[in-house]
């Protein structure tokens, strides 16, 4: 399955600015929307911005416990498992961090 940041929308579908593939929300002062596919995820999406916790990049996706992730990272975590309905990160993926960690 191809990562998200290969599949989100090139385009902001409201004011048509071309999206930056670290937001979950468009960056024209004047919109400000959401991506269509973090609408359910809403909670997660700040109006500040912060570092991936993966990339070191600024995003404005940022997990209850203050983790920041670029949005395709975010929905490819929760795709494989790696986060609970609560945006927590899970034992698979504690498990996946350790395996590629070779610990």
């Amino acid at each position: 399955m191809k990562s998200y940041e290969f599949t989100l929308l090139k385009t902001c579908p409201h004011c048509g600015l071309n999206l930056s593939i670290a937001f979950a929300r468009c960056q024209d002062r004047g919109c400000r929307k959401l991506r269509p596919e973090f609408e359910p995820h809403a909670s997660v999406v700040t109006d500040r911005q912060g570092p991936c916790i993966w990339t070191g990049r600024p995003t404005d996706v940022c997990l209850p416990d203050g983790s920041g992730l670029w949005a395709p990272y975010f929905l490819d975590a929760l795709r494989a498992g790696w986060l609970d309905n609560h945006y927590r990160f899970t034992d698979a993926f504690r498990a996946a961090r350790s395996r590629r960690a070779g610990k």
